[in-house]
């Protein structure tokens, strides 16, 4: 029995210094230029003890893509009327604002942006298939919806980190809002 809790307690360590160096490397380079050898090097582990456990960087990536995610997805939302929304909104900008430094590289920087659609798809799909039915519209045009939703609250908070967090986060959650709700006519004047 002691043995098998040392056997979990050894591979708890080596997972999290995995993860650990991982992350680091994320915040610091663009995923093409993560090697293998440099993070076994930084979790101070030997390339065997990696492939033990993942069969590849790509494979841990996966992992990560998955927590994240999840975290989202986790969160119980309703499409059902315009204030849902609204708070939705609302929650989507304050958790992102609030996300380490990781997750807002997955999310923000160049490279990492398939890996943010990827996560971002994962979420909407499932939006759209706990809500189905939600807009009273066929599945076509709810695949229209989610579709705009989830790419544009993404693409304004990329902007966003883009330009420095200029705008307090109350006035991007104002703006944001503003447009995924009521489009550009919510910010640009009417000819007349």
């Amino acid at each position: 029995m002691e043995q098998v809790k040392k056997e979990d307690l050894r591979v708890r360590k080596t997972r999290k210094a995995i993860h650990n160096a991982f992350k680091e490397m994320i915040c610091e380079m663009d995923y093409d230029q993560i090697t293998i050898k440099e993070l076994t090097q930084r979790a101070q582990i030997n390339r065997k003890t990696f492939y033990l456990h993942y069969a590849s960087l790509d494979d841990l990536l996966e992992e990560f893509q998955e927590e994240i995610a999840d975290h989202f997805i986790s969160r119980k939302v309703s499409y059902s009327n315009m204030k849902d929304i609204r708070d939705l909104i609302r929650v989507f900008y304050e958790h992102a604002a609030n996300m380490p430094l990781l997750h807002e590289r997955i999310m923000c920087s160049g490279s990492y942006r398939p890996i943010w659609d990827k996560i971002n798809k994962r979420i909407m799909d499932y939006r759209r298939e706990t809500n189905r039915g939600v807009f009273g519209l066929d599945e076509y045009s709810e695949n229209l919806v989610f579709a705009y939703y989830g790419a544009n609250s993404s693409l304004l908070f990329r902007q966003w980190v883009a330009d420095g967090k200029k705008l307090s986060l109350e006035e991007l959650i104002d703006i944001a809002t503003r447009l995924i709700c009521n489009g550009m006519s919510s910010v640009v004047k009417d000819e007349n």
